[in-house]
């Protein structure tokens, strides 16, 4: 194409963007703005801007827990509560904090050989001594329940070398306690069963099957409930706490998934039980609601509350824990995609109305309630940003309409924007009028300095220059690239429990909605994945979310053999050529490289665009460059990194300043393509608009791609 010729085009395309303006559309943004994530004021060490470009400014006072946290229990009295979490050899798997002065009094270390987790605890006076208090703990990587004693001065001492669960490898996560205060239920997710332990003996007693990960556990007189997933659909179990009774039902909470609307499952989290007895409540973190079950002669779901931001909002609140009030009035709810805790009428049993919002860290993932219902206590596993948090609220003092405006202007900001007919705003209803094609490239670990095509590539084009990965690892950030969020059952799994236990691959792994190949499928649009969204697993052919995979991968590894960027590059580059020729080039396509040597992805890299560049289709394409997990890139915060975006449309040699995440990314795809958003999480994320100009700019970059770079 003559230079003569490419200036028509661009003057041409030009006028016709500038020149579309349709009627205005609210957008939602991160409320960070142009502030980095970090805490901005010393003073105040628990308000934050969280790398998702979301603010943390928790309600009473806080203190920082360590990391990975995942349990809480209050001691009888209210004087203490202990956390705990997961932790590598030598490091910190429970906490004992005062209540009163916030402080820590106590640690416990893991002493065993390899990492541990603490799935769930319980305090209680010991049945087998009385005037002696008592933690019990699951440990769920040894496959054992510690017990330990509690000192009046909140010291640990353990007290048993571990009770064994039965059966073979065992993964004790959630406990609760049955009526008589002796019999404890431990939930054994990979096993999918309830154990039951007389903790006068110290004994297992019994054993009862409950289906595939039991998230959420409770008793309530002789019966046992145990909400998890399922191979269709998840269930709440109920099981006689007499084994040898035949009394058992299994209540549906999900309709079977048909892999086009619903992808993910419901994914219960908790159990709890009305005061009365009457009704079951259950959180569904994957559709953003709480329902209640009727304990009847028919236990049924006849109720619920929609928890979502808005109505017919995108899902992404994700209630997990949840506590009822000694009254059983009020119903509270963590919500851990809002990093807030709702506050529910729930005086009439069985009917739930909102009543408030209350602010509190990052994730929060378990509650406990003070025995006089005046103090909520929360564990926040990601806090400020840095360290999980424990959280102290004294309920009386809630100004609860307040605290609601609050919560809600920490998530989101919104603003009404005119149309922009190159990325137009997300929900505008429309698509781009010049790009056509988006291509995402994700990255393993690299580093600039020797990235020579990527550093190219960020000198020719726009860089995203707060740009933050905040998934902690590459298995949480596949998800969060392609869907806007992480599940929580994916993110409990894969940090607490590791990659072990996702073999299975439960449907409540997934986001409900699946990822931006789902919406594609829905929308009719071409799409093809080069190494991405390809969980492994003897199951993963079932999982709904690889059914709109069929026949649309151009690259995957053979079985039992790793990843190649080469030959990745390769296959890329060779079917590119081909569907270029024919003009059948999709409209989406995703990508992951994952090599260890960044001059061996880096490669790959340059070959990729360099197919794209030399194309009749580079005039109407943008690909999108950036890592799906945190790297260390900057001494600062581990999480900031960049992005580049590579475009005719993009903003030759702009460095861009306004904070983004790895679901701007994901947006600002779905706003070119004309897509909706696939959660809360892309929904309220900053979009990457501003990093486009309807000037076409058709000259190539100079790509490296010599045999001399693969070493």
């Amino acid at each position: 194409m003559g230079v003569q010729l490419r200036s028509l085009i661009a003057a041409a395309l030009a006028a016709v963007l500038l020149g579309a303006a349709p009627a205005t559309t609210r957008l939602y943004s991160a409320p960070a703005g142009n502030r980095p994530a970090g805490i901005p004021h010393p003073d105040l060490p628990y308000v934050a801007i969280l790398p998702s470009g979301r603010i943390v400014a928790p309600v009473g006072r806080s203190i920082a827990i360590g990391a990975n946290v995942n349990a809480l229990a209050l001691i009888p009295g209210g004087r203490f509560a202990v956390v705990g979490g997961s932790a590598a050899s030598g490091g910190t798997l429970l906490r004992t904090i005062d209540t009163r002065t916030m402080q820590i009094v106590a640690r416990v270390t893991n002493t065993g050989s390899r990492s541990e987790a603490i799935g769930g605890l319980i305090a209680l006076h010991d049945p087998a001594m009385p005037a002696r208090t008592i933690l019990v703990a699951s440990e769920a990587r040894a496959g054992k329940i510690a017990i330990f004693a509690v000192g009046s001065e909140g010291t640990l001492a353990q007290l048993h070398p571990g009770i064994s669960l039965p059966g073979g490898d065992p993964e004790p996560m959630h406990l609760a306690l049955a009526e008589s205060g002796h019999l404890l239920l431990v939930a054994d997710d990979r096993n999918g069963r309830v154990d039951t332990i007389d903790l006068a003996t110290r004994r297992p007693i019994a054993s009862m099957s409950v289906g595939a990960l039991p998230s959420g556990l409770a008793a309530f007189g002789p019966r046992i409930f145990a909400a998890g997933a399922a191979a269709d659909a998840s269930n709440l179990a109920i099981r006689s706490l007499d084994s040898s009774a035949v009394s058992s039902e299994n209540i549906p909470l999900d309709a079977p998934l048909d892999g086009a609307t619903t992808i993910g499952g419901v994914d219960p989290e908790s159990v709890a039980i009305e005061p009365g007895g009457r009704f079951a409540y259950v959180t569904l973190a994957g559709v953003d609601r709480v329902v209640a079950v009727a304990l009847d002669a028919s236990p049924r779901v006849v109720d619920g509350i929609d928890l979502r931001l808005f109505a017919n909002a995108p899902y992404g609140t994700m209630p997990t824990a949840m506590v009822p009030s000694m009254t059983g009035r009020e119903l509270f709810v963590a919500l851990s995609g809002l990093n807030a805790v709702a506050v529910l009428d729930a005086s009439t049993p069985g009917v739930l109305h909102r009543l408030g919002l209350i602010p509190t860290g990052a994730r929060p993932v378990a509650l406990s309630l003070a025995p006089n219902d005046k103090v909520l206590f929360v564990a926040n596993a990601e806090g400020n940003g840095v360290n999980a948090t424990l959280e102290r609220i004294a309920l009386t003092k809630i100004p609860l309409e307040r605290t609601t405006l609050s919560a809600l202007r920490y998530a989101r900001v919104s603003h009404l924007v005119r149309g922009n007919a190159l990325v137009p705003p997300l929900r505008s209803g429309r698509k781009s009028d010049a790009i056509s094609h988006v291509v995402d490239i994700s990255l393993g670990p690299t580093y600039f300095n020797s990235t020579p095509n990527l550093r190219a590539l960020a000198n020719d084009f726009a860089v995203v220059g707060d740009y933050y990965a905040d998934a902690p690892n590459g298995e949480l950030g596949s998800q969060l690239t392609y869907s806007g969020t992480i599940s929580p059952s994916a993110w409990l799994l894969d940090t607490f429990r590791g990659r072990r236990a996702v073999e299975a691959m439960p449907p409540d792994l997934y986001p409900r909605s699946g990822y931006i190949v789902n919406a594609l499928a829905r929308a009719g649009m071409s799409y093809r994945v080069y190494g991405a969204m390809l969980p492994e697993g003897p199951l993963a052919i079932g999982i709904p979310l690889l059914h709109v995979l069929h026949g649309a991968v151009g690259y995957a590894p053979k079985v039992g053999e790793r990843a190649s960027d080469r030959a990745l590059a390769s296959a890329f580059v060779a079917r590119y050529s081909r569907e270029a020729a024919s003009g059948n080039i999709p409209a989406y396509q995703a990508i992951e490289l994952s090599s260890n040597n960044p001059l061996v992805q880096d490669r790959a890299l340059g070959k990729i665009v360099e197919a794209i560049v030399k194309s009749e289709a580079w005039g109407s394409t943008a690909i999108f460059i950036s890592p799906r997990q945190a790297i260390g890139a900057t001494t600062a915060d581990p999480k900031h990194s960049f992005a580049v975006i590579v475009s005719p449309y993009a903003r030759r040699g702009f460095l861009g300043h306004a904070h983004a995440s790895t679901a701007s990314v994901l947006k600002t795809e779905e706003e070119i393509l004309g897509l909706p958003a696939l959660s809360l999480g892309d929904l309220l994320a900053s979009d990457l608009a501003n990093y486009f100009t309807p000037t076409l700019d058709l000259s190539v970059p100079n790509i490296r791609t010599n045999e001399r770079m693969q070493r």
